[in-house]
């Protein structure tokens, strides 16, 4: 049994185990290699990859040691987490083993994450995730509720339409009130001094755009 982000006991799904942590050197593999996949995707984003930059970054994932499915089913509670921290790995505890249990979009929606968990488990307190993620910009949230509460799939889903249409009025760095950008193929709900940063960084130069469906 575990605790849900509001407290209340619920079970881990049949035939599922508790997720175990990390030990502290395979967390720092793990970080390892996210930083390696990371700046690569920098790269590919200002538009500096070559082909060379693709070989050295597989070059180095493959000396460092990962147990896949460990790594797969272990949970991953980002790193500035901060006061959302206990919030957040209740929830990746709802993602059955084989999924991933991560919460792949940055610190300004852990907010919004957490209060969509809190009001989706007034509905099903067993609802079943299986991503939360930053898609062209915006949230996503892929849930379902368990079985013996199908009567309420369209409160359900509602309720994740508009925490997903809210994310495209925050910025998904800070929290701070944003605006959908683009820069190139890249879409982020940014405000403007998170904007500012990326430029100054060189991260990418983002304009503001319509959210895509």
């Amino acid at each position: 049994m575990r605790q849900s982000t509001d407290g209340r006991t619920i079970g881990v799904m049949p035939g599922q185990e508790e997720p175990d942590d990390l030990s502290e050197l395979e967390s720092a593999q793990w970080n390892a290699a996210s930083s390696t996949v990371r700046a690569l995707a920098e790269r590919a984003m200002n538009g500096t990859l070559d082909d060379d930059d693709v070989s050295a970054t597989l070059a180095q994932l493959r000396q460092i040691p990962l147990d896949h499915e460990r790594f797969l089913n272990a949970i991953h509670p980002p790193r500035d987490a901060g006061e959302y921290a206990n919030a957040l790995i209740g929830i990746m505890k709802r993602i059955p083993d084989g999924w991933g249990r991560w919460i792949e979009c940055d610190r300004g929606w852990f907010p919004l994450v957490t209060d969509l968990d809190s009001k989706l488990a007034g509905l099903c307190p067993e609802y079943t995730l299986h991503q939360v993620k930053e898609k062209y910009g915006t949230l996503r949230y892929y849930a379902d509720p368990c079985g013996r509460h199908r009567h309420i799939d369209d409160d359900f889903e509602e309720l994740i339409r508009q925490a997903e249409a809210q994310s495209a009025k925050i910025c998904e760095d800070c929290g701070a009130d944003g605006n959908h950008c683009r820069s190139g193929r890249w879409y982020r709900t940014l405000c403007s001094a998170c904007i500012e940063r990326h430029l100054k960084e060189g991260r990418g130069r983002y304009e503001p755009v319509a959210p895509r469906p």
